[in-house]
């Protein structure tokens, strides 16, 4: 008997979601009690109007073999909930690919990443939240294919802004992008300075000056240099800064508009790391901060910033070979905490 309510409550959440009424679903969610395997290379957004994050794909490997895969998932910070969601077409299954939000056309957009059975990509695809649809759009010029690039969106501009990437173990890029949802266009900026070649770096949109804040990555060296980039006049400047985190890249890194600070945490610098370290843009200084607890070793996890209840959310990630991860921490910047809400940390 317990089965068959279990089925029933996966087909009725199955009509739910074909209807395209996410909302409604979480009440049979809580029956479910599930949440994404454990894995790394995924992408992650933070929906304002849900008003829950949205995962989407991933890797897992170990000493048998890998794979990839392009499930697709809710969290729901109010309820600690994970729900699965499966539109009717969606992107294939990959890894590496970045995915950011757009405020204005309230839609998520993604960008390349390594694609089963296909390699290196350089598709664009665009969710929509409200119908829980992805439509692949097809631009006249767009980057070349690549994976584990840096995209924010800047809300001033109204633009996706894309940075470098990975190609081969001996090609990587150092070019930066603009995707214009409105006329579905991808534009190379070609500015006259720009970070160095890299993958595995973080960037992130500091909403109170209208500017984008990399910091790490990777080419033939792991690098610990920050950059800032202003769309208005399309130039990189470094930053140079004495006390900052170990080279590093594979970290997680948000902005939190309510605090004016940027979180790192983690990635992989001869190893998997597990600091942490508040970047304030407003005087250009880092400062590591010791939580009494914090996620263990890791590193190609995804992290977002929860911008209606002001908590930072982590995701699942790499320690080694054979040892991928599922859980999801919260990181509160107020009383400078991490918490684990959901799964085990090994």
């Amino acid at each position: 008997m317990k089965r068959r309510i279990k089925i029933l409550i996966l087909s009725l959440v199955g009509i739910i979601i074909s209807s395209g009424t996410i909302g409604t679903l979480f009440f049979f969610a809580v029956i479910q009690n599930a949440s994404p395997s454990a894995r790394y290379g995924s992408a992650m957004v933070y929906d304002p109007v849900l008003q829950k994050m949205i995962l989407f794909g991933g890797g897992y490997q170990d000493t048998s073999g890998s794979e990839v895969f392009n499930d697709m998932w809710l969290y729901d910070p109010t309820f600690n909930i994970w729900t699965e969601i499966n539109p009717t077409v969606k992107p294939s299954a990959r890894s590496g690919h970045s995915m950011v939000y757009d405020l204005i056309n309230h839609k998520t957009i993604l960008f390349g990443g390594w694609v089963e059975n296909v390699g290196l990509a350089s598709d664009t695809w665009i969710y929509d939240s409200q119908t829980n649809q992805w439509t692949e759009f097809f631009p006249l010029n767009h980057p070349t294919n690549r994976q584990d690039h840096s995209m924010y969106y800047d809300s001033n501009a109204q633009k996706v802004i894309l940075f470098g990437g990975f190609r081969s173990f001996s090609s990587y890029f150092r070019d930066t992008w603009e995707y214009i949802y409105s006329n579905n266009s991808w534009v190379s900026l070609n500015p006259s300075n720009s970070p160095p070649v890299r993958y595995g770096s973080k960037i992130v949109y500091e909403i109170k000056n209208n500017r984008g804040f990399l910091f790490g990555g990777r080419s033939t060296t792991t690098m610990d240099d920050t950059w800032v980039y202003y769309y208005g006049n399309n130039s990189w400047s470094e930053i140079f800064i004495t006390s900052k985190p170990d080279t590093r890249y594979w970290h997680g890194m948000v902005y939190d508009p309510n605090n004016n600070k940027i979180v790192v945490f983690g990635g992989s610098h001869a190893g998997a790391l597990e600091d942490t370290w508040i970047f304030d843009p407003s005087n250009n200084q880092w400062t590591e901060v010791l939580p009494e607890t914090s996620p263990s070793n890791r590193l190609f996890f995804t992290m977002v910033y929860d911008s209606n209840i002001q908590i930072t959310f982590l995701f699942g990630g790499i320690r080694g070979t054979d040892n991928n991860l599922g859980d999801t921490w919260v990181f509160n910047h107020g009383s400078n905490s991490w918490n684990i809400v959901k799964g085990n940390d090994p």
